[in-house]
């Protein structure tokens, strides 16, 4: 696996994310926003293949290697603590501090956006599915005093805001559709 990113230095905070985000997206296979267990497997096989060893990981390697890519200790790896992983060994100079602050949102919206994502992301996949979308946009015509979102309205919605068409909205889209309707 290639993580070069053209000339920039690996040093560089916008190619530490990079690397975060090609690390997920190749190990989160099922698309779930979380690197489960048997995800995590192909993770350690592979980072024992770039010193040229094979090595078949015990429950305990398993469980030790996703205990330290959980940073935020809640029991799950997301692209949030692969993220920080990434910040805190590609780019050093940044002081734990520094690094919350790349995280935290500066637009106010954001933290808004954040909170109604995990309200209706109620299976925890990291992702809004259909029915959790239905949900939101039901709520949210409830407080207008309009009518229940038809499947069409929802579909529209979901057209809009599903930038890579799979079907599902991350929260990268969910942020983004927010920033552009606000």
């Amino acid at each position: 696996m290639d993580y070069r990113i053209g000339s920039a230095s690996m040093s560089d905070l916008e190619s530490a994310k990079l690397v975060a985000k090609k690390l997920f997206e190749t190990y989160d296979r099922d698309r779930n926003g979380i690197i489960d267990t048997t995800e995590t497997i192909p993770m350690i096989v592979d980072a024992y293949k770039s010193f040229n060893r094979s090595f078949q990981p015990t429950r305990g390697d398993i469980d030790s290697y996703s205990k330290v890519m959980d940073r935020n200790g809640d029991g799950k790896v997301t692209y949030q603590d692969i993220e920080e992983l990434c910040i805190k060994y590609l780019c050093p100079q940044y002081s734990q501090q520094q690094r919350q602050q790349v995280n935290k949102p500066q637009d106010p919206r954001i933290e808004v956006a954040r909170r109604v994502f995990r309200k209706y992301d109620t299976d925890n996949s990291g992702y809004l599915n259909v029915q959790e979308i239905q949900k939101m946009m039901a709520e949210a015509y409830r407080s207008m005093g309009l009518s229940q979102p038809t499947y069409k309205d929802v579909q529209a919605w979901l057209d809009v805001a599903d930038t890579n068409k799979d079907g599902f909205i991350s929260l990268q889209e969910f942020e983004q559709f927010v920033q552009k309707s606000l």
